[in-house]
């Protein structure tokens, strides 16, 4: 079986660091001499706060304060805020970097090949190595450095290889994201990219008591951007500090700590430990002073937490003169018994991945030894922002895969529940829910619910029977192959004596309202519930509104906006439920009828598919339009046509590419915006050539009508037509009643001409509103124009025999 237990176990007690025989003596190196301001921040486009890219396409790492907009979520990946993090290269344990600010300059760029520049240390600093923070964009580059000795001499280092940012070896951080500044698009590299490298620059012996001033790079060769970022030091000192350092015995509240002397024995020892990964500096207070150069071991007893991660550094003390603080270990105490309630959400532990199972601190990933899947927090498809947990099961079909809880007090004595989010990557997928007596055995999970998922992240609650073991689990129930479960904000709690109302559902929504229903619990509250809403998904502080039933229509202040809708049961007046909601989005309202887009009539679909208005691609939110028309709350864009002179019109619509638009629900209105008539309404039923049909008589000719067509089925792509034509014709008919007359000039000035006119009984100019601005009866060729102001108009040409033609003009 595989066990990531990240510190679950209280019998687990550290986690012990691989140490150099050596002592290491690791601070960052300020140093001046950048040229870019390569780095993301703050509020703002992206170009506001850098003044070049990393590569040759416009990318840049990003800070994890960067925020195009102040309403903008917060970042869950980049570069620390302070500049300051700890590497992770195994063979340099406790190496500090500092990088420079995010708001100046902060990386020496070197382009093209022979370009070069200096980094010249604040203060001059002895050093036994040193390592240089850099990495490549759009390729890998070559450098040379010059380190540059303040007694005049210098050592030079070729050859020395800067990776790509992505993918290449000896990284010191890695899963920092990027950012397009040119657009602000964001990238967060999968948890693992981009990275940026830990390079050496090993000094001989015969330098190391040497004061470095500066080092001078040169790019030597490559196709990547050479970026340098910083420099660190393993500093020289004469008064050696311990090495081998260990912990052991580590609890919830204390640990030991054990060296290996240095050859030469020192006055006395100071010990420094944090839970922070800011290497202390030589002003730096030591937690435990002057201990006796004699004694090989301390013990932490005091500021100790449980689940804290510790960093530990010694230093020697030679008489007058203080060593260098020297990177030890680092111990993470053991978790506690959690006590219920407690809640996960996974938001703040780091993102995982196929090849890095994780679980957050106290929690474990387990499966059985072999298993194809892999569990791991991703920070994708979450119900609350941003971070989920991923249990996936691959090729595997057979044996265990779980996320198994911290262990918890009583947890099975009958008088606890757990709540959780949880979803499928396709409907119909379970998970069982269960306990663990071991939790690195996974044949001692027994199971006491099974559910299934939906493919939307929906709350479910299961009490926990009596009986099991004290270690809760979720259990992917496999089924098949190549199956994704994902679970979120999960709460182990005492059952309450006032239960929450379940199934919340929205319907009949509006672009001011909407009806929210639900199922009482198993036992009725006896004072009703309350209900109100929010724009975030947080729980009000406040009260609600009471009602006795469980459906109440709630009035919404806005349309387009994305409401939560809460409920909780009153049971008496002091004994209320915990809130529970559902996200709610507003219709837009109808005012798009007041731009539509104009549709001339034209021939039918179904003998010639050419003709009529070609539509962009269309989708819709408005569930409720199944097959119903309504004359709010629509996402589309609203088309306009003129009633024949017949009064008589038909009106349909066609699939014609992408996607097929199916079932598409056509509605015709007449009427001003807001108050809109609907006039005629059809669902297509998949047997009518793919089309919705509206046929109208008795219509008012040069009326406008407007009209609205949306889908209600799964598609949300492709392109579909609208056409309209005289009823009263024969389709033959309506295609000769297409005249071919010309109105010129287009554009005109004042005059416009038309070609043929004798036929022509009226002549009607609107707007692309459709609102009529002239009635010419009679007309004769010119048609003077001058009182409209500059724009687009239609000129509608009403024939004797009862036929119409529409062009549009555009006056200069």
């Amino acid at each position: 079986m595989k066990v990531k237990r990240l510190f679950g176990l209280a019998a687990v007690a550290a986690l012990f660091s691989t140490q150099n025989v050596a002592a290491q003596y690791y601070y960052p190196v300020a140093v001046s001499g950048f040229t870019s301001d390569v780095i993301a921040n703050g509020v703002g486009n992206a170009t506001a706060s850098t003044t070049a890219s990393v590569d040759a396409v416009d990318y840049a790492y990003v800070s994890k304060d960067f925020m195009a907009t102040a309403t903008s979520p917060a970042m869950t990946y980049g570069l620390p805020v302070t500049g300051q993090f700890m590497g992770v290269v195994t063979t340099t344990p406790g190496m500090t970097y500092q990088l420079a600010s995010y708001s100046a300059s902060n990386a020496l760029k070197l382009n093209a090949t022979s370009d070069s520049g200096t980094l010249t240390f604040a203060t001059p600093t002895a050093a036994f190595n040193l390592y240089f923070l850099a990495t490549g964009g759009s390729g890998s580059g070559t450098v040379s450095a010059v380190v540059n000795f303040s007694d005049g001499t210098n050592q030079t280092f070729t050859g020395l290889t800067v990776g790509d940012w992505y993918d290449q070896a000896n990284f010191a951080i890695q899963g920092i994201g990027r950012i397009k500044i040119t657009t602000n698009a964001l990238e967060d590299g999968g948890g693992i990219n981009p990275r940026i490298y830990q390079i050496p620059l090993v000094i001989t012996a015969a330098n190391q008591s040497k004061t470095v001033q500066s080092i001078a790079f040169t790019k030597t060769a490559g196709t990547g951007f050479v970026n340098i970022f910083g420099v660190s030091a393993d500093k020289y000192t004469t008064c050696l500090a311990p090495s081998a350092v260990t912990a052991s015995a580590v609890t919830a509240s204390s640990a030991t700590v054990s060296w290996t002397a240095p050859a030469t024995l020192p006055t006395n020892y100071d010990i420094y430990y944090t839970s922070s990964t800011v290497a202390p500096s030589t002003t730096t207070a030591p937690t435990i002073s002057n201990i006796a150069s004699s004694s090989l071991s301390a013990n932490f007893t005091s500021g100790i937490n449980s689940m804290t991660k510790y960093h530990v550094w010694i230093r020697s003390k030679c008489g007058s003169n203080t060593g260098e603080w020297a990177y030890g270990t680092t111990f993470t105490t053991p978790c506690t018994t959690f006590p219920a309630s407690y809640t996960e959400n996974f938001d703040t532990t780091a993102v995982g991945s196929t090849t890095n199972t994780n679980a957050p601190m106290c929690w474990s990933y387990l499966e059985t030894s072999g298993f194809a899947g892999y569990g791991y927090v991703t920070n994708s498809n979450s119900n609350s922002p941003t971070n989920s947990y991923y249990l996936y099961n691959s090729s595997g079909n057979s044996g265990n895969q779980m996320l198994v809880s911290p262990q918890t007090t009583a947890l099975s004595d009958g008088t606890k529940r757990v709540r959780f989010f949880a979803k499928g990557s396709s409907a119909n997928y379970t998970v069982q829910v269960g306990t663990l007596t071991n939790p690195a055995d996974p044949t001692t999970f027994v199971s006491f619910n099974t559910t299934t998922l939906t493919t939307t992240q929906t709350q479910y609650t299961v009490n926990i029977p009596s009986g099991g073991g004290s270690y809760l689990a979720f259990r992917h129930n496999l089924g098949g192959t190549f199956r994704g479960i994902y679970l979120d904000d999960i709460t182990v709690e005492a059952i309450p004596s006032c239960l929450e109302a379940t199934s919340l559902t929205t319907s009949a929504v509006t672009a001011n309202s909407a009806t929210f229903s639900w199922t009482a619990p198993a036992t009725a509250p006896g004072n009703g519930y309350e209900y109100t809403y929010t724009t975030t998904n947080t729980a009000p502080t406040g009260s609600g509104t009471t009602t006795s039933g469980t459906s109440v229509v709630v009035s919404l202040p806005a349309p387009s906006t994305t409401y939560y809708l809460w409920v909780r049961s009153k049971c008496t007046t002091t004994d209320l439920s915990a809130w529970t909601s559902i996200a709610v989005s507003t219709k837009a309202v109808n005012d798009e009828c007041s731009a539509p887009v104009l549709i001339t009539p034209g021939a039918s679909f179904t003998t010639n598919p050419i003709v009529g208005t070609t539509v962009g691609a269309t989708s819709t939110t408005d569930a409720t339009a199944t097959h119903t028309c309504q004359t709010t709350g629509y996402n589309d864009t609203w088309y306009s046509v003129v009633v024949p002179a017949s009064g008589s019109i038909k009106i349909e619509t066609q699939s014609v590419s992408g996607s097929a638009v199916t079932d598409t629900v056509l509605g015709v209105y007449t009427g001003a915006c807001g108050t809109l008539t609907q006039v005629g309404c059809d669902d297509d039923s998949s047997t009518d050539g793919n089309f919705s049909l509206v046929t109208l008589t008795g219509q008012t000719p040069g009326a406008t009508l407007l009209i609205g067509v949306w889908n209600y089925s799964a598609s949300t792509s492709g392109q579909f037509r609208i056409s309209a034509y005289d009823a009263s014709l024969s389709t033959s008919e309506a295609a000769a009643a297409k005249k071919e007359v010309k109105v010129y000039p287009n554009p005109f000035t004042d005059i416009i001409n038309i070609s043929e006119f004798k036929d022509i009984k009226t002549v009607k100019v609107t707007d692309v509103a459709g609102r009529t601005l002239k009635t010419i009866e009679n007309p004769t060729k010119e048609i003077n124009l001058s009182s409209l102001n500059s724009g687009l108009y239609l000129i509608t040409m009403y024939f004797k025999d009862g036929s119409q033609n529409t062009v549009k003009t555009i006056k200069k």
